[in-house]
């Protein structure tokens, strides 16, 4: 039998009956069982504490020569060091790991996959370990996620990424099995008519702590629905009237000041110190489950009996906000600033930290006393 490649894999025979094993000439116990059927199999042979042990670790050819051979080297190493156990691994090592021996040597376009998992998946997971990963956390992160096609390219990198730890024995079974593609939308332009506003921002208080002053400050910043997840305590600046991002915790990967308006004080004033995230639950991490929430926020609206509002999402609100502060008179240059979207050129993409803040501070000033126009006066 010559040294194993993925040509010369691809082009063994099955047996007539039964199966048949080839043996690795570079990894000790790596083995290639071949069915009648055609059907081939990586397994690793050794012996644990006097037992023989047999660990099935994929099938080629989605998992081809090298990456078998990697796979039976980590085992045959956990098998030596711990038995048949397995070492807890941290989600950043599942990346780190695939990145390294999967995407560099496979993929041309590796680059983008691991941006990717840079902006999406790391942010929430890169230290969880693997084993404490549930399906409903999966979901929670694409719900989380703003965009058409961001969500579903995030759920199929967290697919590819647990089907790999598969194959390395690291989790028993994937928590992205089951959960669907989400949807492709054409571009969407739903925006907020100010009634409808004013009754998302009015309803927003019956959800209380910590998803009332979250939806709130959504409506009065016009940023990301992740950005505002997690704002924390010593990003802001209540006596300068300020929420300053550092370039790490924006997708534009820019620093971005955000000017706080009269309203976004007094909310942030009302607001309790739990932790060092503004909205948290747990007093440690920052607040999650939006689809939980924004069906809650749905349903009160629902009882108003003021008139049905036609379906939304939470990231129509920055669309709404983008919207209104053009009707009002804020130029799309301003507006763009204020979204921190990206800008051309090599000047625009290094502008300074406090450029354009007068006019972002007069254009969300001015958003607030819209809103506050026509909120019930107490």
């Amino acid at each position: 039998m010559p040294r194993f490649t993925d040509q010369s894999v691809r082009s063994i025979k099955p047996p007539i009956t039964g199966q048949a094993e080839h043996a690795d000439d570079l990894v000790q116990g790596l083995r290639l069982r071949v069915g009648a059927g055609g059907r081939k199999a990586w397994i690793v042979r050794t012996r644990v504490a006097g037992k023989p042990t047999n660990k099935k670790l994929g099938t080629f050819p989605v998992l081809g020569v090298a990456e078998a051979r990697t796979a039976a080297r980590t085992f045959l190493a956990m098998a030596a060091q711990q038995g048949p156990g397995r070492a807890n691994h941290s989600f950043g090592e599942l990346a780190k790991h695939w990145i390294d021996h999967v995407a560099r040597v496979k993929n041309k376009s590796w680059r983008n996959q691991e941006r990717r998992i840079e902006i999406y998946l790391l942010p929430v997971w890169k230290d969880r370990e693997l084993s404490s990963i549930r399906r409903s956390d999966v979901r929670d992160l694409v719900d989380g996620i703003e965009g058409e096609v961001a969500p579903g390219r995030a759920l199929a990198m967290a697919k590819t990424l647990f089907r790999y730890a598969l194959t390395r024995d690291w989790i028993d079974a994937s928590p992205a099995d089951g959960i669907p593609a989400p949807r492709a939308d054409t571009p969407r332009d739903r925006f907020l008519r100010m009634d409808e506003v004013h009754r998302v921002y009015i309803a927003a208080d019956l959800l209380g702590y910590p998803f009332a002053g979250f939806i709130k400050m959504l409506l009065l910043t016009g940023q990301r629905r992740t950005e505002v997840a997690a704002m924390r305590w010593d990003q802001i600046d209540l006596d300068t009237s300020s929420w300053i991002l550092s370039r790490e915790e924006t997708k534009s990967a820019r620093q971005h000041l955000v000017p706080l308006s009269q309203l976004a004080r007094e909310v942030l004033r009302a607001t309790p110190r739990l932790g060092p995230y503004v909205w948290t639950s747990d007093g440690q991490t920052h607040v999650k489950g939006f689809s939980k929430a924004k069906a809650a926020l749905d349903r009160f609206l629902a009882s108003e009996n003021a008139g049905d509002i036609k379906p939304w999402r939470l990231h129509d609100l920055r669309r709404s906000v983008a919207t209104h502060l053009v009707r009002l008179g804020t130029s799309e240059v301003v507006v763009g600033r204020i979204l921190n979207h990206a800008a051309r050129g090599v000047t625009a993409r290094t502008y300074a930290l406090h450029s354009y803040e007068p006019e972002k501070r007069k254009a969300l000033e001015q958003w607030s006393a819209e809103i506050l126009r026509l909120l019930p006066q107490s």
